[in-house]
Formats: structure tokens, C-alpha cells, sequence
């Protein structure tokens, strides 16, 4: 692989914003159920691990430049993404939110896989 793909850069965006929002939602549920706190730091924590070594995996096996133009792409595209879906959510209200924090739940680990898939790795 000598270039990002499209889909590479779409899935990593992706997988970055979900992984934003399971952070997001686990410090808004603290002290609230002890058990839904407790999964919702491990999935996120999981996340997070899974995301950092495939980045790690993927500059070992294809360079580390583009491992980091990987990195700062989804970074951007993610960001711009949070900071008009922040303003989105503003106006809308706060069941919005909520609602991405359930769907991180199940895009997470499909876009995980996607992304195991597109390295090669699966």
C-alpha cells in the first residue's frame, strides 16, 4: 500500500468519531449505574487500545509516514465532524446525543473489523 484509500480514510474517521463519543458518554455516566459505568469504560477502553495498536500495526507493516498521515487526516476529519455535530446538537437537543452514543456501540466494532479488513490483516 503505497497511498490511503478512500475507504481507509472514511473507515478511520469513522471509527475516531464513534471512539470520541463512547468517551464522551462515559464521563456523562459516571454515578449513575455502577454496572453500565463499568462496561462502558471497558468498551471504551478496548476502543481506544484497539485503535492505537492498528495504527501502531499499520506503520509497521506499510511505513510510519503513512500510519501518521493516516493519524492526522481522521484527527481533522474527525474533529470538523464533532465540531458541527456539536453545533447540530446545540439547536436540537440533548436526545441527539444520546443516540450516537448508542450507535457507537454497534459501529465501533463493525468498523473496527472494517479496518482489519482493509490493512490486510483479516
Amino acid at each position: 500500500m503505497e497511498s490511503l484509500s478512500a475507504e481507509l480514510i472514511i473507515t478511520s474517521t469513522l471509527y475516531s468519531f464513534f471512539g470520541f463519543y463512547l468517551k464522551k458518554w462515559s464521563l456523562d455516566f459516571r454515578d449513575q449505574s455502577f454496572l453500565f459505568e463499568t462496561f462502558l469504560t471497558w468498551f471504551m477502553g478496548l476502543a481506544s487500545t484497539f485503535g492505537v495498536g492498528f495504527l501502531i500495526y499499520f506503520g509497521y507493516k506499510f511505513g510510519w509516514l503513512l500510519a501518521l498521515k493516516l493519524l492526522g487526516i481522521s484527527f481533522i476529519i474527525s474533529w470538523l465532524m464533532i465540531m458541527i455535530e456539536g453545533a447540530l446538537s446545540a439547536r436540537i437537543s440533548y436526545f441527539f446525543y444520546q443516540k450516537i452514543g448508542m450507535v457507537a456501540f454497534v459501529a465501533t466494532p463493525i468498523l473496527g473489523y472494517r479496518l482489519l479488513v482493509l490493512a490486510g490483516i483479516i
